[in-house]
């Protein structure tokens, strides 16, 4: 006969999974500075016999409190659950590292072992990191089974810290949360290495890291070492066919999954089939599917539909499919799965097309080059399918010869090349005025015909020169040179042209190297070209090679010649850009060196350029009657309207501030952890706009 323990049931049945014990001053908004600041926490703390838990959530904490409160933790050896997020807002980053330290060696001395550590909404990022490596490798962290990590910025370096602190002495957690931390592949791929050695892994969340294949690949591999795991989480990272295909190499060994979140995932139908199959043939038991917005075809999603439903139990057990944002094809095919996943279906509406879809509307015609297996020939190819960024992908495949569309537009107009070859041999502004009001299409055009692939990005560097040299006195000639960038840096991208072919055209033509070719000389004005290519570098994203480059050989001028022989050897490029450099370097404590990143579409609005290396001027350079000595985010919106917002200014900008629905991101987190249009620019800082309107 069975016994029962009726007081374990008991206990069971009451534990509410909270200590009964601790303190809690969460969601109260204090701003700890001092010592004194921190007493009433102080005093909560002693006054607790058995201190459980500590709740400092919602509260924004400086060094001298986070000593103070860490003094009163040594005390406490029985302290099981620390929930730290959202502490830091407001915070300079040097500010964040001894605090956490100081907490942490509170609980160090104490001799404590956590169960549950939590730091989300810290904006603290890979410096932070540092700050709880400590803690992370000392006994307090001997028993941890939760570590929530959400949204704390901590990018490709914290991620390796990160995981480089774990993998120290390896621990066996049930739940790691790491979302919105833009971890990328190099990130999720040190982190998969720990996951592996780990084994205990019940939850792991790691949506918004801007992961691709490549990472989930890795990540895949360690997921097989880790049987208990229930709930996976990698919603708005790029898994694509090839993701797909190595998560679904893992499932045999994932017999316990019953939760997955694979939304804005760009899985399309082949990666949708793929699992679809890997769940069906490993009788997984799901509860809940989220794989919605996938660009995933109706024959694809009724196979999704099918496989979570193939087992008798199935619409007791599911709790929640949802398909959103992917097509149907016919409002019957909607009702068919509707009928067969019963009340946990959620689809939105609008997914169906006007009755069933005709020849060639099928998944394939849908997913329109979805099937990613040819341009992934390279696993880790930035030009694959997958390995594009999201915002990207999801407007489908887009290739665009600009060439071509020229030939197609002056059909006819041959002739005209006489007419460039004329201005490229005497660059005058006559001779520009004649090419007429498409003179950078139709440069383009004519040096295309070079059959040489080096000849033909030299012959366009030095055309660009050209122009570019009489844009001194002419708005004419500067649009039309910053076309021309614009047009060699789309090659550079594509990988045609080398960033070093290019960069040694440029310095060549500048003046800055001498030509091997005695014949070559140069037939434009530099003073001009320096002039283009500072608004160029302004404007444009540059490859790092060729900006540092030349940024390299212009400061060197500077360090080794005197002024007078400078302007001797320079008299017109003295008076633009080398002076202005030497000023810069006279103002460098006022200057700010920042990335600005635009996606979900926030890109379209600034000439579909999605990352920029700035330098900001001084501040007060920029706005002579400002007040302030340093920049912020409200300054830098105006900054950002005046040089980079091309049209349509009420989609990005409403007043002083963004316009809702632009997420904006401060070192990949919520800028709300920073003050929002207040928070002080600081050098190497990112910030990112996303706009969040495009249903993803």
């Amino acid at each position: 006969m069975t016994s029962f323990d009726l007081n374990s049931i008991n206990a069971a049945l009451t534990d509410s999974g909270v200590p009964e014990n601790g303190v809690d001053f969460s969601g109260k908004s204090l701003k700890l500075d001092t010592e004194k600041d921190a007493q009433p926490i102080v005093d909560a703390i002693n006054a607790c016999k058995h201190l459980h838990y500590l709740a400092l959530t919602g509260n924004t904490l400086g060094v001298a409190a986070a000593e103070a409160i860490s003094k009163a933790l040594k005390g406490h050896p029985e302290l099981k659950i620390a929930r730290f997020s959202d502490m830091f807002t407001g915070r300079m980053k040097t500010e964040i590292p001894p605090a956490l330290s100081a907490l942490g060696e509170g609980m160090i001395t104490a001799g404590a072992h956590l169960t549950v550590l939590e730091l989300s909404d810290n904006a603290f990022g890979p410096i932070g990191v540092e700050g709880l490596t400590k803690l992370l490798q000392s006994d307090v962290c001997s028993q941890l089974e939760e570590l929530r990590l959400n949204n704390n910025g901590l990018g490709i370096t914290g991620g390796r810290l990160l995981a480089n602190a774990l993998a120290a002495k390896p621990r066996k957690l049930r739940v790691f949360i790491a979302g919105r931390n833009r971890l990328e592949n190099e990130g999720a791929s040190a982190l998969a290495q720990v996951f592996k050695d780990m084994g205990t892994l019940e939850e792991i969340a790691m949506p918004q890291n801007g992961i691709y294949h490549v990472g989930v690949s890795a990540l895949s591999k360690a997921f097989e070492h880790n049987p208990n795991l229930s709930c996976l989480n990698l919603n708005d990272n790029t898994i694509g066919v090839k993701g797909a295909a190595a998560i679904a190499a893992a499932m045999p060994k994932l017999k316990n999954l019953k939760s997955i979140n694979f939304g804005d995932c760009l899985l399309k139908s082949k990666g949708a089939k793929t699992l679809a199959a890997a769940f069906k043939d490993n009788s997984i038991l799901l509860e809940s599917l989220d794989m919605s917005h996938n660009e995933i075809g109706h024959s694809a999603c009724m196979e999704l539909v099918d496989a979570v439903t193939a087992l008798p139990d199935a619409v007791e057990r599911l709790a929640r499919v949802s398909l959103s944002g992917n097509n149907f094809g016919s409002v019957d095919n909607k009702r068919i799965m509707k009928e067969k996943l019963g009340p946990s279906a959620e689809f939105s509406d609008g997914e169906c097309s006007d009755g069933e879809p005709s020849e060639g509307d099928g998944d394939d015609a849908y997913d329109s080059g979805a099937d990613d297996s040819n341009s992934e020939d390279s696993t880790d190819s930035a030009d694959s399918e997958d390995s594009k960024p999201e915002d990207v992908q999801h407007q489908g495949p887009v290739v665009v010869d600009i060439t071509s569309e020229i030939e197609e537009q002056f059909e006819g107009l041959a002739d005209m090349g006489t007419e460039v070859q004329i201005f490229l041999e005497t660059p005058t502004m006559e001779n520009l005025k004649a090419l007429g009001p498409r003179a950078a299409d139709l440069i383009e055009a004519h040096i295309k015909e070079k059959r040489d692939q080096t000849e033909m990005f030299t012959a366009l560097v030095e055309a660009t020169f050209c122009v570019s040299g009489l844009s001194e006195g002419s708005s004419l000639a500067m649009e039309v040179a910053q076309k021309l960038y614009k047009r060699l840096l789309v090659r550079v991208r594509d990988g045609s042209p080398t960033p070093w072919l290019i960069a040694n055209a440029m310095l060549r033509g500048l003046g800055l190297i001498k030509s091997e070719n005695k014949d070559y000389r140069i037939r434009w004005n530099t003073a001009g070209c320096y002039s283009a290519l500072a608004k160029a570098f302004i404007t444009l994203d540059f490859p790092p090679v060729i900006r540092d480059t030349i940024r390299l050989f212009i400061s060197s001028q500077l360090q080794q010649l005197p002024d007078n022989k400078l302007v001797m050897r320079y008299p017109q490029l003295y008076d633009s850009i080398l002076l202005t450099i030497k000023t810069k370097i006279k103002e460098m404590t006022d200057m700010v060196k920042l990335q600005l990143k635009f996606g979900g579409g926030a890109e379209l609005l600034f000439d579909k350029i999605k990352k920029r290396e700035l330098e900001l001027p001084a501040l007060k350079k920029y706005f002579p009657d400002c007040q302030r000595e340093k920049w912020n985010i409200r300054y830098l919106l105006v900054w950002i309207k005046d040089n980079l917002l091309r049209e349509r200014p009420e989609l990005f900008l409403q007043g002083d501030s963004v316009r809702p629905g632009i997420l904006v991101l401060i070192n990949d987190a919520d800028w709300e952890l920073y003050g929002e249009l207040e928070y002080e620019l600081q050098d190497d800082d990112v910030i990112m706009f996303i706009s969040t309107l495009h249903g993803g």
